[in-house]
């Protein structure tokens, strides 16, 4: 009985960690716009949510980590695409270390820049061998 009861309970915190990264399209609906606003991230949403193929693209969670400040905890879940539109990295900020719930704040930034976000760079996609060719292909034209 404990098991399952604890099999749920973590089936559930995956399933909210991955926030919409198994859906066919941009999860964008779980974005408060006053983040996107505050962020000045109209734009590169925009791309993620009308021109990218969010269903082709390759990549998914790198790392989480912790950011501890004055007023609270949080906890950042890194992800990096590399997509027809632009190679990204997803940052998708939460007051607790599940992921549960809709994120307090999301970042988009340049997978080939590097990120203080990141805290093992081992992890980037762009540091992976089987990932080259589609850097590559990005320069290239």
């Amino acid at each position: 009985m404990i098991k399952s009861v604890l099999l749920g309970f973590l089936t559930l915190i995956i399933s909210n960690t991955t926030f919409g990264q198994r859906a066919s399209r941009f999860p964008a609906e779980s974005i408060d716009s006053s983040i996107i606003e505050k962020r000045g991230l109209e734009v590169q949403f925009k791309m993620l949510t009308e021109e990218c193929n969010w269903s082709e693209r390759i990549g998914g969670k790198i790392d989480v980590f912790w950011l501890r400040t004055e007023k609270r905890d949080f906890f950042g879940h890194s992800y990096e695409y590399f997509m027809d539109c632009d190679n990204v990295r997803l940052i998708y900020w939460y007051d607790n270390p599940g992921g549960v719930g809709e994120p307090v704040d999301f970042m988009i930034e340049d997978l080939e820049d590097e990120s203080q976000w990141v805290v093992a760079k081992g992890k980037h996609l762009k540091n992976k061998k089987k990932y080259q060719h589609l850097l590559k292909n990005k320069s290239d034209g």
